[in-house]
């Protein structure tokens, strides 16, 4: 039996910025997390993810939203170094540019398993691309990394710093030339094979004023430990996403989660019991995390609940909440408004 894919992954404090940008232009950013059906608001912890399809929703949700097909332009504006937690802080430790992107195409896959980033030098440029490694990424995520290495180029650079061109490998929205030109301060071109930023060659070898090999070293260090990490988590991280997808369906089962993985329900929870975990108590985790944050957003009724959490009827959807909580769900509501 073949090996399962693991379902690749981005940080989840990518969506803090969403979050910033959204309620900064006005926007219910909980409502549209709960639309993105994303139990809340993620953390800064690189450890928390979220899936691609998760990561498409949330932008879908913010383009029906907001109107605005070039929301990921939007989002850039919101990221900071921080964002990529210690990877940000070492590329910001970079000594040159050069050095900079380096460090993105070693480590960027804490950041993203969506994508790749590579480096070509050829008639005097110095070009850095992304190459999805996936289909189903969403087109505003492209716009909003590739933007947000712009500003980042420019914070490390110099504020003036222009692109010689940028690449999308998005169709143009309608009427938007303008916007994505004034973003990247560069020409942009539209339905590329995949994205690139162009840069003279003689820039990226400048030394930076904020170059400092220690601190960049001691950060590499923090990422190569989440990363470790990250490849130890990958079958509770995958099954918890897999529960999330089920639930509502009234058919979330171990024999079904096993399935989709490719393995037996044996194979399943032997993989588990190794990491002193088990399909029941997962499934218990991901329904009484959703429910919090339903019980929260207030207009999702009980009964709503009940069915959203795959439970056969309100009645055993309240006894698994009081045993959560010590309270029914009505009582609970009542007390968090």
């Amino acid at each position: 039996m073949s090996k399962p894919e693991k379902q690749p992954t981005t940080m989840a404090s990518y969506g803090l910025a969403i979050q910033k940008a959204m309620e900064a232009n006005g926007y219910d950013a909980a409502g549209i997390f709960a639309a993105a059906g994303i139990a809340k608001v993620p953390s800064n912890d690189p450890m928390e993810r979220l899936t691609t399809a998760e990561v498409a929703a949330l932008f879908r949700e913010c383009v029906n939203l907001t109107g605005n097909p070039s929301v990921g332009l939007t989002v850039a504006r919101f990221m900071q170094p921080s964002t990529l937690h210690a990877l940000g802080y070492s590329l910001q430790a970079s000594s040159t540019l050069r050095d900079c992107c380096e460090r993105l195409v070693i480590y960027f896959r804490l950041v993203s398993e969506q994508a790749e980033i590579r480096i070509t030098e050829e008639d005097r440029l110095f070009r850095l691309s992304m190459h999805t490694l996936i289909d189903g990424v969403a087109f505003e995520t492209l716009d909003a990394f590739m933007c947000f290495l712009v500003r980042l180029f420019r914070l490390l650079y110099k504020p003036d710093l222009k692109p010689v061109s940028v690449k999308l490998a998005r169709p143009c929205p309608p009427g938007y030339e303008a916007p994505y030109e004034k973003s990247f301060h560069a020409p942009v071109t539209f339905d590329a094979p995949y994205c690139e930023i162009s840069l003279e060659q003689s820039v990226v070898d400048e030394p930076l004023i904020g170059g400092i090999r220690e601190i960049a070293h001691h950060n590499e260090q923090i990422i190569e430990g989440y990363l470790a990490t990250l490849d130890k988590e990958d079958i509770v991280t995958r099954v918890k996403q897999l529960i999330i997808q089920d639930l509502s369906s009234g058919r979330c089962s171990k024999q079904r989660v096993a399935e989709q993985m490719l393995m037996s329900p044996s194979a399943l929870q032997l993989k588990l019991t190794e990491r002193d975990s088990n399909f029941q108590d997962l499934r218990d985790q991901v329904r009484k995390s959703l429910a919090l944050s339903y019980i929260e957003q207030g207009h999702v009724s009980i009964t709503e609940m009940s069915f959203l959490l795959g439970f056969t009827d309100t009645s055993n959807f309240s006894r698994a909440f009081r045993r959560w909580t010590g309270k029914s769900p009505t009582a609970y509501r009542g007390i968090t408004r």
